[in-house]
């Protein structure tokens, strides 16, 4: 049986290949809608946490929130400013 020669190609050319373009066939409306009803829920568990923990520093709320939520306290500081 005779071999197939595979031609060895760079990095840079497997990611060429890899890489999707954007356009309207490809875009995913279902994850955009997942991704906005997450950030809404984020949005309320926020607010609400806050809520919650009136009694405490809101310096001590916003570094509970980054350590359960992940999210840089710019971030946690603008969801309330924009409640």
């Amino acid at each position: 049986m005779a071999k197939i020669k595979q031609k060895k190609i760079s990095k840079t050319e497997t990611f060429l290949v890899q890489k999707k373009t954007f356009n309207h066939k490809n875009f995913n409306h279902k994850k955009m809608k997942r991704s906005k009803e997450l950030v809404e829920k984020r949005k309320d568990f926020v607010i609400e946490y806050v809520k919650r923990n009136q009694n405490k520093q809101m310096k001590v709320i916003v570094t509970e929130l980054t350590e359960m939520l992940f999210l840089s306290e710019r971030t946690i500081y603008n969801i309330l400013l924009q409640a």
